[in-house]
């Protein structure tokens, strides 16, 4: 029988895409990765998911589910609009809420397997935020998480979890455009076509983040 404190602890990684656009949701994803995974992730270039094109990307997502344990969460533009108008919690704070549900999970999933998790921290506090993320997710140890900034510039399982999530937004993304019969661009403000798209489209659609200040774009 293998001695579980022996084996070395499984790599969890967790990012996040479309945190700031200005239309649709954003996705959480978390991945797991043993070595062999992670060498894996090295031989095919996994990394940061804005470094990977859009046809690359979507294939080592599929590639990254059917070989590792993962998870998404996605909070769409009517949940950020609450969470943003509520001071005591904020973007930064649903995040967090997400992070933790995800970190639970694998924690369920896998009870006797020593892991270490890193998280790409969305807050200008990364400590302050480790520390709040400790506390909600219940994790067995501080010193096995960390919440780092550009974290999937720097971690492959990080930059696992990125692909995954950024492959999920642009797949809900899509499948929006298709529904409205109208290509509004990537989301974000800097895209014309995304301004244009947000001045014109009807009020309170419930696929536009309308707490952002960007929305005044609508009156530009």
């Amino acid at each position: 029988m293998v001695n579980a404190s022996r084996i070395r602890p499984i790599s969890v990684g967790i990012d996040e895409s479309g945190r700031g656009c200005v239309i649709g949701p954003m996705v959480v994803a978390i991945v797991a990765a043993d070595e062999s995974d992670r060498r894996w992730f090295w031989k095919h270039r996994v990394r940061d998911s804005k470094l990977v094109p859009p046809h690359e990307r979507d294939a080592l997502a599929e590639r990254i589910k059917e070989r590792c344990w993962f998870e998404l969460r996605i909070a769409d533009a009517p949940t950020i609009d609450e969470a943003v108008r509520n001071r005591s919690r904020n973007l930064t704070g649903l995040e967090l809420e997400m992070m933790a549900e995800l970190l639970r999970e694998f924690q369920d999933e896998h009870p006797d397997r020593a892991a270490l998790a890193l998280v790409d921290a969305p807050s200008v506090n990364p400590q302050g935020f480790l520390e709040k993320l400790y506390d909600a997710s219940g994790w067995e140890s501080m010193e096995q998480l960390v919440a780092k900034h550009r974290a999937d510039k720097t971690d492959r399982t990080v930059a696992a979890a990125s692909i995954l999530a950024k492959a999920e937004r642009e797949r809900l993304i899509a499948r929006l455009k298709k529904e409205l019969g109208i290509d509004f661009g990537c989301g974000y403000t800097h895209d014309e076509a995304t301004r244009t798209f947000v001045a014109s489209c009807p009020a309170h659609a419930p696929y536009v983040r309308w707490s952002w200040s960007t929305t005044r774009i609508r009156s530009s």
